[in-house]
């Protein structure tokens, strides 16, 4: 596995001051306390090792580690794959066979003080990136398909069944975002466990709160049948009651969901970039071309 996401220099010095040299899959980096080189794991796993790295790790300093030469951390290694405490990847790389594996795009770099999560472990981007972004792919379909029938006044079997899949599945898809964003406690999130810039967020997220509350119940019921085996289609039903008008309320909805998303996006790179977090900036994105438009 190549395990460089961006195309980076092959040499250079990290913003603490460390030395790095990109090889291959891998990378060796000088330390303080001496030089570390590892591969990337098939995954993006940063932990798996091998004979050879140990060996050159510990040769200078054999005793720090309790052995007396290198042939006795040859046989302790065998050992231990012997005894099934190390396993074997497809990379050749080894890996402690009980411990969860270590990816390098789950390791938090943030600095002490920062309140902004690492991209990765921030539940409101995880809240976009996983549930709403489904979301808005169905309503974009869904709304293709409508379209075409507008035109052609009619659909093809096939669209219509995609149609009915999309509808449902944009619908369920909203239900787990608001239930989400729920979840997370916005508001006390955006107040105590983000940078103070996040407050100007505060008036979106108690419009949406609000704005989710109005048809909560019937949205959650409609998207638990549909992403669980219903024995009635009474509560599909009871969502689309014509005096509720619950529809024009769902697209007002995502459309004030996709609003607050983007504005925290944007402060989120504008801290990235501010905080030298720049791994984790969205390069090549939309949005800040959506910023200079707003």
């Amino acid at each position: 596995m190549h395990g460089w996401k961006y195309d980076i220099p092959g040499s250079g010095v990290l913003a603490c001051g460390i030395k790095y040299h990109k090889h291959g899959a891998g990378c060796e980096v000088q330390l303080d306390t001496g030089k570390v080189d590892f591969d990337f794991g098939e995954n993006g796993e940063i932990d798996g090792f091998d004979l050879w790295r140990l060996a050159h790790f510990t040769r200078d300093r054999l005793p720090c580690f309790g052995f007396d030469s290198a042939e006795q951390i040859e046989k302790s290694f065998d050992a231990a794959i012997a005894s099934g405490e190390l396993e074997h990847s497809r990379s050749g790389l080894l890996y402690f066979a009980d411990a969860t594996r270590v990816l390098a795009i789950d390791i938090d770099s943030t600095q002490p003080g920062d309140m902004l999560p690492s991209r990765n472990r921030d539940m409101v981007m995880t809240l976009y990136s996983h549930y709403f972004e489904a979301a808005d792919l169905m309503r974009e379909n869904y709304e293709k398909l409508k379209t075409k029938r507008k035109k052609a006044r009619k659909l093809s079997r096939n669209d219509e069944v995609q149609s009915r899949i999309y509808f449902f599945s944009w619908l369920g898809f909203l239900a787990v975002t608001c239930e989400g964003f729920k979840g997370v406690n916005m508001r006390r999130l955006l107040m105590d466990e983000r940078p103070g810039e996040f407050k100007e967020l505060l008036p979106l997220s108690n419009a949406l709160g609000k704005l989710i509350n109005t048809h909560w119940h019937p949205l959650r019921d409609f998207r638990n049948n549909v992403f669980h085996l219903r024995d009635s289609p009474e509560k599909i039903r009871k969502f689309f009651s014509k005096d509720a008008d619950r529809l024009t309320w769902a697209r007002e909805l995502h459309d004030a969901l996709e609003g607050f998303f983007s504005s925290y996006r944007i402060l989120c790179e504008v801290h990235y970039f501010m905080n030298n977090r720049k791994g984790e900036l969205d390069i090549g994105g939309d949005l800040f071309r959506h910023s200079l438009r707003s």
